[in-house]
């Protein structure tokens, strides 16, 4: 009831500000509403993290209510430093209400984002970019740093440095199962290198990098491969958009052997598809489904991912958020899922501010009581 509560007072404040927005560009279910490709808005091709330009200036024009100019005032951002030097950043700051089973209630506010980003273009072909996150205590700092050469044939482009593989759909949402099991998010950034061609309405990546989740040395000489490709399409007749996409993991890596007397070779593996759909700029489905295995001396383990997520722009600038999330840890093993199902929604009263309210109610093979509110407050530019 608690929740519930607090709930609909954050609704209601979050109604209180809106008023009208035009139609708004980011994350993969805005890409689902418009059609656009992830690097039609980010300084990444494969997207996430820094806008371009012209990102940018699509925010600055359709993330702002009409109400809130003169609040806002006149003052235009303009991101570029320099004809060749640009920078960014990202600020999330959550309040969580967690039930915890068999203690108080988890209440807090977290400091989830600290991001500030550099992109330096030396010429038209190459970039340079880094960030430097937020210092989380015993985890390791999350920062992005990488060459790229990009503007080639077939609208190519390579990058070597740290980032984060191109596997399966960037959600917002680090703590989908997918995401965090996969590929260890929100800290999955690693180091290699990306080859990538885009050339209209379809677009192909492959990465080399170390095993996931080595250390900064990595002394482990196994070499993770990731692969995606997807194929976009906007039909503008029919104000509906279709993205379809699949992804290949192959990870081999150092580990110990059930004994804990020799180090053996492990091997996760994990395929997946994904989907987005768009409908009149309004209504937006993205899913997403993964198989993984896992293989050391202990017995096959082999997971499965679900993800589905229906976004309706109720009114311009509101939109009505749910998400649907399963997990099975073993596919072999009886009751071992979790499950999570979430409601919100989530509002942008003017350009370089959002904010989110979200219920997750949460099922667990041992039906314990552990339903989720959180309350996220983003600031970006």
């Amino acid at each position: 009831m608690k929740l519930v509560v607090k709930a609909a007072s954050a609704i209601a404040a979050i109604c209180f500000c809106i008023y009208a927005v035009s139609e708004v560009g980011a994350y993969p279910r805005f890409a689902a509403y418009t059609g656009d490709k992830c690097m039609d808005c980010h300084v990444n091709p494969t997207g996430g993290i820094m806008r371009s330009y012209g990102g940018m200036k699509f925010a600055e024009k359709n993330l702002e209510i009409e109400s809130f100019r003169k609040l806002a005032g006149k003052t235009k951002f303009d991101p570029r430093l320099t004809k060749a030097v640009s920078i960014g950043g990202d600020v999330r700051v959550a309040q969580v209400d967690n039930q915890v089973p068999d203690r108080s209630n988890y209440n807090s506010f977290l400091a989830m984002q600290g991001d500030v980003y550099l992109n330096v273009e030396l010429n038209k072909i190459v970039d340079v970019f880094a960030t430097s996150g937020i210092y989380i205590p015993g985890v390791e700092t999350r920062y992005e740093v990488y060459g790229m050469l990009h503007n080639l044939p077939a609208n190519g482009f390579f990058k070597a440095g740290r980032f984060k593989p191109d596997y399966g759909t960037r959600i917002v949402e680090h703590r989908a199962f997918q995401r965090k099991n996969l590929l260890g998010a929100p800290y999955e950034a690693n180091t290699g290198f990306e080859i990538g061609i885009s050339p209209e309405w379809f677009t192909l990546t492959a990465g080399l990098y170390n095993p996931a989740s080595s250390d900064f040395i990595s002394q482990d000489p196994h070499k993770m491969f990731v692969a995606s490709t997807d194929f976009n399409f906007a039909f503008s007749d029919f104000d509906y958009t279709l993205n379809i996409g699949a992804s290949f993991l192959n990870n081999p890596y150092n580990t110990s052997d059930s004994l804990f007397s020799q180090t053996i070779t492990g091997l996760q593996q994990s395929y997946g598809a994904d989907l987005r759909l768009g409908f009149f700029k309004r209504a937006a489905v993205i899913a997403e489904v993964d198989f993984e295995e896992r293989k050391t001396d202990y017995p096959l383990r082999r997971s499965l991912y679900l993800f589905g997520e229906l976004d309706v722009m109720v009114i311009n600038g509101l939109e009505l958020r749910g998400q649907y999330e399963y997990y099975d840890r073993n596919r072999d093993v009886e009751e071992d899922h979790r499950s999570r199902i979430s409601a919100g929604f989530a509002a942008f009263p003017f350009y370089g501010f959002e904010t989110e309210v979200m219920l997750r109610f949460v099922d667990e093979p041992q039906e314990q009581n552990n339903d989720e509110f959180q309350w996220n407050f983003h600031f970006y530019f």
